[in-house]
């Protein structure tokens, strides 16, 4: 594995933490979010997109008109809904994936803290998060913490959410290439 990656950079990473144990104290989940879900549980997050048929393009078009508006300067059409529908209307391999490797409420079953300390430490790591991402962004500072002796960097990048590389297009661009272009 060594022998072939020079420098790892995660962004957004998802599955890092643990689940605390007081997870539902500190921001307890309403009844009819627990109801929601534990009718919802057998499906995959995007079925009802799917069930939808050909009126799915409209409902990813009404509930996320937000795509329309962040790539307006690309597109003056629907462009981007339309490519959002086709990837997710396809077999759903990566949803169902996804189910299988969390539990309850988006948390990893087999959280990446418990294993990160086994990769080469000789592997740089580079972890990029948006500023105002969802994503817990406390998780670069725990592998440095893990990984003492390796080069682990994370970084923020402002004005960006859980889409930093379509949030700040060219800001994510430049720090990757700033990555690459430190590789030998």
């Amino acid at each position: 594995f060594a022998n072939r990656v020079k420098h790892l950079i995660l962004v957004e990473p998802w599955g890092f933490p643990e689940r605390p144990d007081n997870a539902e104290h500190e921001r307890p989940i309403p009844i009819w979010i627990k109801a929601l879900g534990a009718i919802l549980s057998p499906f995959n997050p995007l079925a009802g997109l799917r069930i939808a048929g050909p009126f799915g393009l409209s409902l990813v078009q009404r509930l996320r008109p937000d795509f329309k508006r962040k790539y307006s300067s690309m597109f003056d059409d629907n462009t981007v809904a339309e490519y959002i529908y086709h990837c997710n209307v396809q077999s759903p391999s990566g949803e169902t994936a996804f189910k299988n490797m969390t539990i309850p409420y988006g948390w990893a079953k087999r959280p990446m803290l418990q294993r990160i300390s086994q990769m080469d430490q000789d592997i740089p790591i580079t972890v990029v998060y948006g500023a105002r991402s969802c994503i817990d962004g406390n998780s670069g500072s725990t592998i440095q913490s893990l990984r003492p002796n390796s080069y682990v960097k994370t970084i923020a990048i402002l004005g960006a959410g859980h889409y930093v590389y379509a949030d700040q297009p060219e800001d994510f661009n430049e720090k990757v290439k700033d990555i690459c272009d430190s590789v030998d």
